[in-house]
């Protein structure tokens, strides 16, 4: 939700859902979408500690931040917007956002703890995964049934008191195409990537209708679309570099059924590519200035040449490249977007 922001993009994290954001200790991150793996391993924790990390925190932190821009990329597009504003009108924007966020933050609290339950056998084939309280036993289906329930429940309430109906809708459809389609397709096909950007992508386009903008709007769908192309070059890299983990555990991801590498470098590469296009809707649109567009050609062309380095090399520090730089591209981006808006759109 992002989870694949990515994650996208998030709600719910990429290839372990929502996301792999999760997956790298030393690196980064968002659910994860979105690259390090969870933490190390330790003797009994405790209940608070593993509920605590049901939610994948540091996944979970993409969401709130993807959810948050789509907030407050929404303020300029939503027919209210003033630049004098009063400092009522300033606090009800800010917990609108805070709302918002947190929503989103709790429904993907609730798809990665069911992801987790659902994996959990699978989980103690990997490493970086098998000391999860699901995987030990810690935890079991009873507990994940009521944690579920409790932040599923309340963040989609949140989701329509901060927000609006839509903003709760949109949040329920990500939980559900994480945890019920996602999911399981892990383990069928290699395009279960593409099916987990769709709620990985879902967050900022939460916090986008949310604030009341129009869900057609060129920055409201650009949101969605970059969230959506970043996730697929950002999880092959995260794919690529634990692909024995991934076979060992028998998901079906490209670089597992790739080998040799020259498809999975190929897919990173094109949507490299899209996303470069995608970035560039809201300039078109008249919704976004000069400084946006300088950042996001100067991001999109930095990534494409790590996805273009993949590609000539196909080999695991190659590929930690251009993890690292989608990392760096997603926050800058979005931020530009949000920071320099154009009201023509």
């Amino acid at each position: 939700m992002v989870t694949h922001l990515a994650r996208p993009y998030t709600l719910p994290d990429q290839h372990d859902s929502r996301s792999q954001g999760e997956e790298e200790k030393s690196e980064v991150e968002v659910n994860q979408p979105p690259g390090e793996p969870d933490a190390p391993p330790q003797a009994d924790p405790g209940i608070v500690s593993d509920l605590y990390q049901l939610a994948k925190p540091r996944l979970s932190l993409l969401v709130v931040i993807t959810a948050a821009l789509g907030v407050g990329a929404a303020w300029p597009f939503t027919g209210e917007y003033t630049r004098a504003l009063t400092t009522p009108e300033i606090l009800d924007r800010i917990l609108q956002m805070l709302g918002l966020s947190a929503g989103t933050a709790l429904l993907a609290a609730a798809a990665n703890a069911l992801n987790q339950f659902w994996e959990r056998k699978s989980d103690r084939l990997m490493k970086r995964t098998a000391h999860r309280a699901t995987a030990t036993g810690r935890i079991g289906g009873g507990v994940i049934f009521v944690y579920s329930v409790v932040t599923g429940v309340s963040g989609t309430a949140l989701l329509y008191l901060a927000g609006n109906r839509l903003a709760a809708i949109l949040g329920v459809c990500s939980l559900i195409l994480y945890v019920l389609i996602y999911t399981p397709l892990k383990k069928r096909t290699s395009l279960n990537t593409l099916i987990g950007a769709i709620p990985g992508a879902l967050p900022p386009l939460i916090g986008w209708c949310g604030a009341g903008a129009p869900w057609f709007h060129p920055v409201g769908l650009s949101l969605f679309g970059i969230l959506f192309a970043w996730q697929i070059p950002h999880f092959l890299a995260i794919a690529w570099m634990y692909r024995d983990e991934y076979e060992k555990a028998g998901f079906r991801m490209l670089p597992v059924i790739d080998p040799e590498g020259h498809r999975t470098a190929r897919a990173a590469l094109t949507w490299s590519l899209f996303l470069c296009a995608v970035s560039l809707i809201p300039v078109l649109s008249g919704a976004a200035g000069v400084i946006y567009l300088g950042i996001a050609v100067a991001l999109g062309a930095f990534m494409t040449t790590r996805a273009l380095a993949l590609a000539n090399q196909r080999d695991r520090a190659s590929a930690r490249r251009l993890f690292l730089a989608s990392i760096i591209y997603l926050p800058i981006v979005l931020g530009a977007l949000v920071a320099n808006p154009s009201l023509r759109g």
